[in-house]
């Protein structure tokens, strides 16, 4: 069984936007991440799966928040401590297919971090 912790960790560019950024804008995007949990957590077993050693650790992500659309744009990982090349790849096709439920008026870079845990 996997634990998967979800984490919005505020980079340089998205510090100002969080802080005059709505309070709604910002529960907007912590909810749509959180319809990745389960199907990261899958990721993550099948990657326990081929290699019981595979470390846990954090995944961070670098994104935009497209204005107009809302979609997760430009998905990057910017930091990598479980290194398995298949959950990278579901971590960027799990936030790389959300939205926001209203969009942003301008484009917003948005970095969040995963964090991942096996359990017993």
């Amino acid at each position: 069984m996997t634990k998967l912790t979800l984490f919005a960790v505020a980079a340089a560019s998205l510090a100002a936007a969080c802080k005059t950024g709505s309070p709604q804008q910002r529960t907007d995007i912590a909810n749509a991440m959180a319809t990745t949990r389960d199907g990261l957590n899958g990721c993550y077993e099948m990657a326990l799966a081929r290699n019981r050693r595979t470390p846990g650790g954090f995944v961070t992500v670098e994104f935009v928040a497209e204005a107009q659309t809302g979609r997760f744009k430009n998905v990057l990982i910017r930091r990598d401590e479980v290194n398995d090349p298949a959950v990278r790849m579901c971590v960027i096709q799990a936030v790389g297919s959300l939205k926001m439920a209203k969009p942003p008026d301008s484009n917003v870079t948005i970095a969040y971090a995963f964090r991942f845990t096996a359990t017993d």
